[in-house]
C-alpha cells in the first residue's frame, strides 16, 4: 500500500511541476505566475474539440482532488508517514527551480521562499531544531555568500553568484547544518564544472560562460537528502 501511496504522491507533484513550467514566463513570475499555476488554467494545443476538452479537463480535476483526497486519508491512518510527503515536497520544489533556472536563468523568489519556510517547519517539528538557531543559519549564510559574491564582483567586475543563488543556498541552509550545507555546494561545483569545460570548449573565452547554477545546486540538494537522511527512508521502508 505504501508504494501505491507514493506513486499516486509522485503523479500529483510531477502534475503540479508541469503546471508550473507550463505557465511560467520571465516577464509574469512576479505578478500572475503562481496564482495562474496553481489554478491549473493551461492553454492546450490538442487537437480535439472544445467539448472534449472541456470533459478532459473535468475528468482531470476529478482525478487530482480524488487522489489529494486518498493521501489525506492515508496520511491520517499512518499509511502515509508525513516524512516522506515532506520529502517529496522537497524534491518537488527543488526539480521546478533547478528547470526553471536551467531555461531562463532565474530562481522565482515567491517558490524559494516556499522552500524556507518548509525547512524552517520541517527541521522544527519533524527534526527537533530550533527555530532561532535555524534562522540564524540561514541569514548567516545568506550574509557570507553575499559578501563572497561583493567582494568577487568589486575584484573581478562580474557577477560570480546571483542574487538568486544566494537566497536558493539560505534556504537550503534550513534543510541542512553547515557540514551538510558544504558538501551540497561542493557537489553542485563539482557536477556543473564538466559544464564549464564544455562552454569554453566552444567559447574560448571564461567571461561568455554562463552558468545555470541554481540547477547543479538543486539537484545536488535532492541527492545530498537521501544521502544524509538514508537512515530516515530505510526504517520507513524497513516497516
Amino acid at each position: 500500500m505504501l508504494m501505491i501511496n507514493l506513486f499516486a504522491l509522485t503523479f500529483l507533484l510531477l502534475k503540479a511541476i508541469r503546471s508550473f513550467l507550463l505557465t511560467f514566463t520571465p516577464s509574469n513570475y512576479n505578478s500572475n505566475w503562481f496564482v495562474l499555476a496553481s489554478s491549473q488554467r493551461l492553454c492546450n494545443s490538442l487537437s480535439c474539440s472544445k467539448a472534449l476538452h472541456f470533459y478532459l479537463r473535468r475528468i482531470d480535476k476529478c482525478l487530482i482532488f480524488s487522489l489529494g483526497f486518498h493521501l489525506t486519508i492515508q496520511v491520517l491512518l499512518g499509511s502515509l508517514p508525513l516524512v516522506l510527503i515532506v520529502f517529496a515536497l522537497f524534491t518537488a520544489i527543488l526539480l521546478l527551480l533547478a528547470c526553471i533556472d536551467w531555461f531562463y536563468l532565474l530562481l522565482p523568489n515567491s517558490i524559494v521562499l516556499i522552500l524556507l519556510a518548509l525547512g524552517l517547519l520541517t527541521s522544527t517539528y519533524l527534526f527537533g531544531f530550533n527555530l532561532i538557531d535555524l534562522l540564524a543559519r540561514s541569514a548567516g549564510c545568506y550574509g557570507i555568500f553575499w559578501l563572497t559574491q561583493a567582494i568577487y564582483y568589486l575584484l573581478r567586475h562580474r557577477v560570480g553568484l546571483g542574487q538568486g543563488d544566494i537566497k536558493l543556498l539560505a534556504a537550503l541552509a534550513s534543510w541542512y547544518d553547515i557540514h551538510q550545507l558544504c558538501i551540497v555546494v561542493l557537489s553542485a561545483s563539482l557536477a556543473a564544472l564538466p559544464f564549464c569545460i564544455y562552454q569554453y570548449r566552444y567559447l574560448n573565452s571564461l567571461h561568455a560562460i554562463i552558468v545555470p547554477y541554481g540547477t547543479f545546486l538543486s539537484l545536488s540538494g535532492i541527492c545530498c537528502s537521501y544521502i544524509f537522511h538514508q537512515d530516515i527512508f530505510s526504517s520507513t521502508f524497513g516497516n
